[in-house]
């Protein structure tokens, strides 16, 4: 089946939910705005051979395996709960939470008054949860439970404990400090998860489509690193005497280019660092005589590690 697609275009699934925000705010960083609205179907205004079709972050999986999308964003979480991790590629690894730039668990979590204190208590009890399918693998993966009940929940999966349906529940976090500061006790670790690029493997035979994925994973990479910390193209004068000095103190994500001036006592150098590194050798350069460091922020450093394939199984 077409699905509706064009021959030649490469088709993107957008998730919809708590992703999409993220995600749409990416792509514009990254070259490829699009306009916020209701339409399933998105076009950039840059590139007419890919098209950005809105889907449920929960079925991006198996909308990427069966060719409705090319290739598509979505949690690694709901890729294994809907057991397709063998049935798609990962092109990208992503992580853009909200608070630590860390991946996000799934944990076990209950009130302390249950009396659940590991998961193996958990053994012919009701667990609360939005993936029913991964949590009852993981029970049994990790600890051999596999006496639940799963209590299915579509939202306000927490407060299914406190009414009483259920005798714990999974959440999805990134510090746990919510779950704690409502009263809640963490019992156990499940899952790890993180936004995943994945695509359709007869696409990648495609060398088009794949060049276009690519594309894509290479500039939201560049993004996040960016993101992550920020980067400096810095230019500063050098004495020549203390160049080969200078040169091995540079911690440069490139090599530094070196151009010659005017006066031969001095060289002008130019090097990328990272923000953390700058403000550490400012001061010693200072000392060894160099004068003039000028920092320009860089909003992305594009290299070429990015290039190499970015897989994770």
């Amino acid at each position: 089946m077409s699905y509706g697609k064009n021959e030649g275009v490469l088709y993107f699934g957008i998730p919809s939910g708590s992703l999409n925000e993220q995600v749409l705010r990416l792509l514009e960083k990254s070259g490829r705005p699009l306009k916020k609205g209701r339409q399933y179907e998105l076009m950039g205004p840059y590139d007419k051979d890919v098209v950005f079709r809105v889907l449920d972050r929960k079925e991006m999986a198996q909308k990427v395996r069966d060719g409705i999308v090319d290739c598509g964003i979505t949690g690694k979480d709901y890729i294994f709960e809907a057991g397709l991790e063998n049935d798609v590629k990962v092109m990208g690894d992503f992580i853009f939470s909200k608070y630590t730039n860390q991946p996000s668990r799934l944990v076990l979590a209950t009130r302390p008054e249950l009396g659940i204190v590991n998961p193996e208590d958990c053994k012919g009890k009701i667990i609360a949860t939005e993936l029913p399918n991964l949590t009852r693998r993981r029970m049994m993966e990790l600890y051999g439970v596999e006496d639940i009940q799963i209590l299915h929940s579509e939202g306000k999966t927490e407060a299914k404990v406190m009414m009483g349906e259920s005798d714990a529940f999974t959440d999805i976090t990134e510090t746990g400090a919510t779950l704690k500061a409502n009263g809640n006790i963490i019992v156990a670790e499940l899952f790890t998860s993180n936004p995943q690029l994945i695509a359709n493997v007869q696409a990648l035979g495609e060398s088009t489509k794949l060049e276009k994925m690519e594309d894509i994973r290479i500039c939201i990479d560049a993004v996040l690193q960016a993101e992550r910390e920020p980067v400096f193209m810095v230019f500063m004068d050098v004495p020549t005497a203390v160049l080969s000095q200078v040169e091995k103190m540079l911690p440069s994500v490139v090599s530094p280019t070196v151009s010659p001036v005017v006066d031969e006592q001095w060289r002008s150098v130019s090097v990328v660092i990272r923000e953390s590194e700058l403000n550490i050798l400012a001061p010693k350069l200072l000392r060894l005589g160099v004068d003039g460091i000028v920092p320009i922020p860089a909003p992305k450093v594009f290299t070429q590690d990015m290039v190499k394939a970015n897989s994770f199984e």
